[in-house]
């Protein structure tokens, strides 16, 4: 499995979930299907939307109750369907991580989001997996 760390240096929820539907836009465009693990339900929501709205010219095909559907969105991290990535934004360590290929977490600087993801990315380590960190600009 491959595991991937975006940090981006912004402290903006709104950077964030940007740089989500970017990335799931580029999945999908790779013929890629993931699950997006959000942290609640208005995050789910906002990215749902996002997902509807991010290039006027383009559809990022999603659900949040189709579980055929290729791009799924989730806030329930014990009941992820299979997909080749897995996106978290969630502050716990799905289950079962080594069902998917890849896992992406996106990090921002806020300490909400950076002290869960720490403690993740320690225990991906422990578990034997490489780790790999892109630090993105602003």
């Amino acid at each position: 499995m491959r595991i991937d760390f975006y940090v981006l240096q912004s402290s903006s929820i709104q950077d964030r979930l940007q740089f989500t539907v970017r990335l799931l836009e580029k999945a999908w465009l790779q013929n890629c299907n993931a699950v997006l693990l959000a942290p609640d339900s208005a995050t789910a929501d906002s990215l749902d939307s996002l997902l509807w709205q991010f290039k006027p010219e383009s559809f990022i095909p999603h659900s949040r109750v189709d579980v055929s559907a290729p791009i799924v969105i989730s806030t329930d991290p014990g009941l992820l369907p299979l997909r080749e990535l897995l996106v978290n934004l969630g502050p716990v360590m799905p289950t079962e991580v080594e069902r998917f290929q890849r896992l992406a977490e996106i990090v921002i600087q806020i300490p909400e989001v950076l002290e869960p993801t720490r403690a993740r990315y320690s225990r991906y380590r422990e578990m034997g997996y490489t780790v790999n960190t892109h630090k993105l600009a602003s």
